[in-house]
């Protein structure tokens, strides 16, 4: 795959023009923008740093992960935050609980760098239009300046999106700002999404786009591209219940044939390194990695120039202190910060069987104990591995887990038989950093989503048949043998929980859907299975607990279950999005918390 190589110069060294008067004692290494953005070679530099900056804010490392990844994926309804116990990884365990507040330090990550991002997509198309404040000529314009602008446009569409549709009515950054100006949420959440399709098409309508050239091209994956433009623009019309225009920009998605389903067996790689750029990837970042780095530890924390989001691989693994040996499809240094949630998990199984989808998302108990390999380990046969000391969990069992096991997006050190059916595979780790980095790519979207966007989208309407050929598509992908016979929103919405389940999609989802009238939020998080927060399960194995019968002869696991501490229900009206950063209010007086959260609004000050 063609690599994205990111210059260093350029990560910290772009200035807004409004700061040139506070500049006048001379900089060495800092570079002027009144020379600045006057060539093609510097187009695709800025470019580049916007790329490296999304990388580096958005799909990169924060401490100890992704902060999109553990907000949206820790508020859905089938997943847990797990780890040693109700206290473990607080700062990002609390959007499970629905108990965060406004001074939490992921949200600010999250917040910041989402914007960090959109300003360095501004620096290339206020740079090189007349979109800035006051309408001035670019000083450079030509192809090469047309197709980067219409590639941070892209960019900039997508990332006002995921902000919308996590803060409702986020500040619309439409160019550069100057140091006298504040940033205001004066759009609502349907006129900032209207706004990101007219973005998109504005870009596919500029006739540059990069376009990937059919599903064996990896190169136009990692960049903004035509498939991803008409994808942002589908799915923000179906966020603002628009599925007409969701249909046309999916269904020329679909059309295109540049992108396929890859088979039922490989379903597994999507979110490994063997699977980067596949054939149903849309976007996806990828970095290589700078040879002029020399030192390890530094390198872990220079998000742009490494795919390894670091800790992460921590975090999504199993928690190390919990079994009594590990085996040697993970590392050593595993936190357990997330659970499959086990009701949902049982449904899931029930539906889908021993599926490659479903041996790829999570792990049975018997899977787990017997279909893995345990270096440590001498036994052979099953009825050995039954009392094997080496395999199973340790006395006090695994906190936040019930007897299924979640791996769909754990660090593979050894790409497991039980999903390569022997072959070999690349590992996703990298040996210069250790077992503790994840260097596969950072999925963003991908073909199985466009599809079941595109089934939703036609329900009711002239194209039904073709969503439902859509929708059975990524069935029949699946290996589940359940196809559906008429196109339906309750088999759309079960097939897409399963399909994109730790994407990042279901609370998103469940959002939307509540707001159509379509699912009820209350039911989902504060009843459903006793309510998901009110009843935490911890598994146990029999074998390493002594007053249990199997002590010491047997593995055989069992759930316990406690409530969590002081009141986590979700209460809706509110917690379908977030408060802004208060940080980031107290800079900013101008912007104010929306749709439950207006409490925490400094009040007006007195005439």
């Amino acid at each position: 795959m063609k690599k994205i190589i990111i210059p260093i110069l350029l990560g910290f060294a772009l200035l807004a023009v409004s700061c040139e008067k506070n500049l006048d004692i001379p900089q060495k290494g800092v570079l002027s923008t009144i020379e600045y953005y006057a060539s093609d070679a510097d187009a695709e530099s800025a470019l580049a740093n916007m790329y490296a900056q999304y990388i580096e804010n958005v799909a990169g490392c924060s401490g100890n992960g992704v902060p999109q990844q553990f907000i949206l994926n820790y508020a859905a309804d089938d997943i847990l935050a797990a780890g040693k116990n109700f206290t473990d990884h607080e700062g990002f365990r609390v959007f499970d609980e629905f108990s965060y507040d406004p001074a939490n330090s992921v949200l600010k990550e999250a917040y910041q760098r989402y914007y960090y991002s959109i300003y360095h997509a501004n620096l290339v198309i206020s740079n090189f239009t007349t979109e800035n404040r006051n309408g001035t000529e670019p000083k450079w314009e030509s192809k090469v300046t047309e197709r980067c602008v219409a590639e941070a446009r892209v960019m900039r569409a997508y990332l006002h999106m995921m902000t919308a549709l996590m803060w409702n009515q986020p500040p619309l950054m439409d160019r550069i700002y100057e140091g006298d100006e504040f940033p205001v949420n004066d759009k609502t959440q349907k006129e900032i999404l209207e706004w990101v399709i007219s973005e998109c098409q504005k870009a596919l309508d500029s006739g540059v786009l990069p376009k990937r050239n059919g599903p064996t091209d990896k190169d136009n994956t990692a960049r903004m591209n035509v498939g991803f433009a008409q994808f942002i623009a589908g799915k923000a019309a179906m966020f603002n219940n628009d599925p007409a225009t969701a249909r046309k920009y999916l269904g020329d998605l679909i059309a295109s044939k540049n992108y396929e389903l890859i088979p039922s067996n490989e379903y597994w790689t999507n979110f490994h390194k063997p699977g980067d750029g596949n054939p149903e990837k849309i976007f996806e970042p990828n970095v290589i990695n700078d040879p002029a780095l020399t030192s390890v530890q530094w390198a872990r924390w220079s998000g742009p120039f490494m795919r390894d989001r670091w800790q992460s691989a921590s975090v999504f693994n199993w928690r190390s202190k919990s079994l009594l040996s590990i085996p040697d499809v993970t590392n050593t240094n595993g936190w357990g910060g997330a659970a499959i949630q086990e009701d949902f998990a049982e449904k899931f199984l029930a539906h889908d069987g021993d599926s490659p989808r479903r041996r790829a998302c999570f792990l049975t108990e018997d899977e787990f104990l017997y279909a893995l390999d345990y270096p440590s380990s001498t036994a052979k046969t099953e009825e050995e591995m039954k009392a094997d000391p080496k395999r199973g969990l340790a006395v006090g069992g695994m906190f936040g887990h019930g007897k299924y096991f979640r791996w769909k997006t754990m660090s593979f050190v050894n790409p497991p038989k039980i999903l390569t059916g022997g072959k070999d595979y690349d590992y996703d780790y990298i040996p210069e950093l250790g077992q503790d980095s994840y260097e596969s790519n950072f999925w963003v979207a991908r073909f199985a989503e466009a599809l079941l966007l595109y089934a939703e989208a036609c329900i009711g309407s002239s194209d039904e048949s073709k969503g439902l050929e859509a929708l059975q598509l990524v069935q029949k992908r699946s290996g589940s043998g359940k196809i559906s016979s008429s196109l339906t929103f309750e088999a759309v919405m079960e097939e897409k929980q399963y399909e994109m389940w730790f994407e990042n999609c279901r609370f998103l989802d469940l959002v939307r859907w509540s707001k159509q009238g379509k699912v009820n939020l209350d039911q989902i998080f504060n009843k459903n299975y006793g309510g998901i927060h009110k009843n935490v399960p911890t598994v146990h194995d029999e074998f390493s607990e002594p007053d249990m019968p199997g002590y010491g002869k047997y593995h055989k696991f069992y759930t316990t279950h406690d409530p969590v501490p002081g009141k986590s229900d979700f209460i809706v009206g509110k917690h379908e999005y977030l408060p802004f950063p208060r940080d980031i209010k107290t800079a900013n007086k101008y912007l104010k918390d929306v749709l439950g959260w207006e409490g925490e609004n400094a009040p007006e000050p007195a005439e």
